[in-house]
């Protein structure tokens, strides 16, 4: 699971601009095979702001080690908590938030 969240938010003329990166193995089957680890990726990412989904995505083994996701929307002001939730292959979950500058 994601060890560390950094996260970063911030909006300019109504277009909230963000950078997360989240520290994982990311390891699928064949990976942790080579490396002698234990399969370990992030498989679900859900980003919301007052309760509103503004990013979601599912993922695999496939994406580098720590990702990082960079992505713009619209619909949020400065001082609202941007809101992250990983979901790793095992079902466990992590949040992380932010405030928007």
């Amino acid at each position: 699971m994601a060890k560390k969240m950094k996260i970063k938010a911030k909006e300019k003329d109504g277009v909230v601009t963000v950078k997360a990166m989240f520290t994982s193995l990311m390891a699928d089957t064949e990976q942790a095979l080579k490396n002698k680890v234990e399969v370990e990726y992030i498989a679900h990412v859900i980003g919301k702001v007052n309760d509103k989904v503004v990013y979601e995505a599912t993922t695999s083994g496939f994406m580098s080690e720590n990702p990082l996701m960079k992505f713009s929307f619209t619909g949020a002001k400065k001082g609202d908590t941007l809101e992250f939730t990983l979901t790793d292959n095992h079902g466990k979950t992590q949040t992380g938030s932010k405030k928007i500058k």
